[in-house]
C-alpha cells in the first residue's frame, strides 16, 4: 500500500521541530526569538488578509512611539492605519487576548476541531484536518489559530509559544481538496519552522558580535550582563537596564552611551530623555519612529511674525535650496484644426437652436 502524499513532509515538519523545540529550550534568547518570530508572523497573516504592514510600524505602537504615518495622500494614509490596527488586533489574539478574544479562543479549543481528531498520523496531522473543517465552516480564522498555539504546548510538540499557523496554506492559488491542502499546510508550516531556526541563530549571532565588540572587561564589569539583557528584550532604558542590574541610573546611561558610541546598540526614539535602546539591527524601527518636535534655535515662543528678520532668512534659505535651477524649453508647435473644428460645429448648433426658437416664437404670436 502506496503511503500517502503527505506523509514525507510530516516526517520532515516533526524532525524540523523537534529540532526547533531542543534548540529554544537551551538557548539564551529566546524571548527576543519569541517576539521578533511573532512580528513576522503576524505580518505573514496580514499579507494573507490583503494587508501590507511594516513589523518595525508595530513594534513602535507596542512600546508607545509614534511611528510615521506615510502615504502620499489621506486614503494611502488612512490604510496604512487601518492595516496598523489590523495587525494590533491580531497581536492581541495571539499575546494579549482580552475576555472576548479568550472566549473566543476557548470555544475553538473545547469544540471537536481540535481535541477529538483521530487521522491515525498524530497530532501535527489532527490539528491540519482540523483547520481544514474549520475553514470550511465559514467562522473566522484567528480563534483558530490562537487555539492552535495552545494545542502545540498542550500536545508538547513545541514548549515555546510560537505562532505557527501555516497560514499561507488559505491564500486563493491553494488547492481546498483535503490530501493536497495538508500537502501546502505542512509545507507552509515546515518553511515557518525553518525561518524561525534561521531567525535563532541571526540572534545568537548578534548577541556574540555584541560580546566582541564589547571587548575586555574588568572582572566586576557589568558590560557582559547588560549585553545579555540587551539580547533577550527588545528594547531597554536605562532605568530598566538599571534596576536588572542593581545599578544606578547614571551608571547605567554611562555604560548605554558607551555601548552607543561603539555600535553595539542604537537608540530608537530620537529623544534626549527617557530613551530606548536596542542591539545594532534595530536601525529601520529609528526610521519608523517620528522625531520629537524641537524649537528652532534663535527663534522665540509663539508664531512668528511675517517681518521677522530670523523667519524671513530661515524661509529665503529654505525655499532658495528647493528651487531648481531655470531650463530653457523648446518651442512648442500647437495644431488646433480639431479646436476650430468643434467650434464651428457649436456655432452651427447654436445658430439652428436660434432659428428654431424664432420660429416657435413666430407661430405662438399668430
Amino acid at each position: 500500500m502506496a503511503a500517502p502524499p503527505f506523509a514525507e513532509r510530516l516526517t520532515r515538519l516533526s524532525l524540523e521541530l523537534g529540532r526547533l523545540d531542543q534548540a529554544l529550550r537551551g538557548a539564551s534568547v529566546t524571548p527576543a526569538v519569541v517576539f521578533r518570530q511573532r512580528l513576522t508572523a503576524i505580518q505573514r497573516y496580514c499579507a494573507v488578509d490583503g494587508w501590507m504592514i511594516d513589523p518595525w510600524y508595530l513594534v513602535a505602537e507596542l512600546h508607545g512611539l509614534a511611528p510615521k504615518v506615510v502615504g502620499q495622500d489621506s486614503f494611502e494614509r488612512g490604510t496604512t492605519v487601518d492595516a496598523a490596527s489590523h495587525a494590533f488586533t491580531l497581536w492581541r489574539w495571539h499575546a494579549h487576548p482580552d475576555e472576548m478574544q479568550t472566549n473566543a479562543i476557548t470555544e475553538a479549543e473545547a469544540e471537536a476541531f481540535l481535541n477529538d481528531q483521530s487521522s491515525g498520523w498524530g497530532p501535527i496531522l489532527n490539528a491540519g484536518i482540523a483547520f481544514h473543517r474549520w475553514l470550511e465552516s465559514g467562522r473566522p480564522r484567528a480563534p483558530f489559530c490562537a487555539a492552535l498555539g495552545r494545542y502545540w504546548h498542550s500536545h508538547d510538540i513545541l514548549r515555546t509559544p510560537l505562532i505557527l499557523t501555516g497560514i499561507e496554506a488559505v491564500t486563493p492559488g491553494a488547492p481546498w481538496e483535503i490530501e493536497s491542502w495538508l500537502c501546502c499546510w505542512l509545507d507552509a508550516l515546515l518553511a515557518e519552522v525553518r525561518e524561525t531556526h534561521d531567525l535563532l541563530r541571526q540572534l545568537e549571532r548578534a548577541k556574540r558580535q555584541a560580546l566582541e565588540r564589547c571587548g575586555a572587561q574588568r572582572r566586576h564589569s557589568r558590560a557582559p550582563q547588560a549585553i545579555n539583557i540587551l539580547a533577550i528584550q527588545p528594547l531597554v532604558s536605562a532605568s530598566m537596564l538599571a534596576d536588572r542590574l542593581g545599578m544606578s541610573l547614571k551608571s547605567a546611561l554611562q555604560l548605554l552611551s558607551v555601548f552607543q558610541d561603539r555600535g553595539i546598540v542604537v537608540e530608537v526614539t530620537h529623544r534626549a530623555a527617557h530613551r530606548l535602546f536596542g542591539l545594532a539591527g534595530l536601525d529601520p524601527l529609528r526610521d519608523v519612529v517620528t522625531p520629537p518636535n524641537r524649537p528652532v534655535p534663535g527663534r522665540k515662543r509663539g508664531r512668528p511674525r511675517k517681518n521677522d528678520p530670523f523667519t524671513a532668512q530661515s524661509v529665503l534659505a529654505e525655499e532658495s535650496a528647493q528651487l531648481q535651477p531655470p531650463t530653457r524649453l523648446d518651442p512648442v508647435q500647437f495644431d488646433y484644426e480639431d479646436l476650430a473644428a468643434a467650434m464651428n460645429q457649436a456655432d452651427e448648433a447654436m445658430m439652428r437652436s436660434s432659428r428654431l426658437i424664432a420660429r416657435l416664437k413666430g407661430k405662438m404670436a399668430s
